[in-house]
């Protein structure tokens, strides 16, 4: 196995509009010049969070593209957190977004894709960073019930890959207040940290979804929402106590990514097999008609027909609290 280095770090401030430093490392292909960048994504750590939190998954993703990519990788501390100035009571971080987004117009232009991958703050949920098997971690966002039930039922909610965002916590708020107890996390943060040492296979991911049930108050129902819902299939296929999962969009091809999952045989990961053991718990596959990986019917009719039931199969214009409910209940009427 190579051991060459296939990515640099620089490490600098950047200063905000406030005359605060942001302190930032950019991590990029060790062949890359500025001119020949083409992608900037920006990791956001979620307050309190400092950018040690998801500093492994821009390395992660950089060092897939290999020494001659085009895409590189910013983490910064949002100001009062970590080696950034400011007061921690003082949570201004629009102005911190905004100087990185000037930085980077300034540094490498206007022409480049850029990118934040998350938000900073939630305005209901908890942010909770749990550990996991060495190494690994699972940053999640927890959005207490509505209700007088002593232990609610528990959701764990999956957003798109790269992107915990406003809509998403509007819709885990939705959920809390129908009276789940509910868990959001951004899949690609997990994964790229569970998969830092080694590619992952779905042994270890039945085991750190495991090491992570032991935190929840309840056995959980799963919800994935695009790429995601291929992580809720395998997770719902291998650990018998998650009580049912909604599987939201394209599925298989958010499992594909060689610097996370372990490909080598072809079979490993194929979701047709999978499904097959979710069975007797409920599983609800949802298309949605108006998002870009809202998935093809014949994909996901194919996947409805290789499960078993309790199942369904629903073609919807989009993903609604109403219609996430629904299916939600249904579970719980079928688990």
């Amino acid at each position: 196995m190579s051991t060459r280095q296939t990515y640099v770090e620089e490490n600098f401030g950047i200063l905000t509009d406030d005359d605060l430093y942001l302190d930032a490392v950019l991590i990029k292909p060790i062949n890359l010049k500025d001119e020949k960048l083409r992608v900037l994504r920006v990791w956001v750590p979620k307050y309190p969070l400092t950018k040690s939190s998801v500093i492994t998954c821009a390395r992660q993703e950089v060092k897939s593209y290999g020494p001659d990519g085009r895409i590189a990788h910013l983490v910064f501390d949002l100001r009062g957190t970590g080696d950034s100035d400011g007061n921690l009571s003082v949570m201004n971080f629009k102005m911190d977004l905004q100087a990185v987004s000037e930085w980077a117009k300034e540094r490498f232009g206007s022409k480049v894709n850029f990118g934040f991958l998350g938000t900073p703050t939630l305005k209901v949920g908890r942010v909770n960073m749990w550990p996991l098997r060495a190494g690994a971690v699972m940053e999640t966002y927890y959005f207490p019930a509505k209700g007088k039930d002593v232990i609610a039922p528990t959701v764990v909610y999956l957003s798109s890959y790269g992107h915990f965002g406003r809509s998403d916590e509007k819709m885990c708020y939705k959920l809390s207040q129908a009276g789940y107890s509910v868990y959001g996390l951004d899949p690609l943060r997990y994964l790229l940290h569970a998969s830092a040492k080694e590619p992952l296979t779905p042994e270890m991911l039945y085991e750190d979804l495991n090491i992570f049930m032991h935190m929840l108050p309840r056995d959980p129902i799963v919800v994935g929402n695009p790429l995601a819902s291929g992580l809720a299939l395998i997770w719902g296929a291998g650990v018998p106590r998650i009580e049912g999962v909604v599987a939201i969009g394209r599925a298989q091809s958010g499992l594909q990514p060689p610097h996370i999952f372990n490909n080598a045989n072809p079979y490993t990961f194929l979701l047709s097999r999978k499904v097959l053991e979710i069975a007797p718990r409920p599983l609800s596959f949802i298309r949605l008609e108006n998002h870009p990986l809202g998935g093809q019917d014949d994909t996901l009719s194919a996947l409805f027909v290789s499960s078993k039931e309790p199942h369904r199969y629903e073609t919807a214009v989009s993903l609604t609290p109403e219609l996430l409910i629904e299916h939600i209940k249904w579970i719980q009427t079928n688990k």
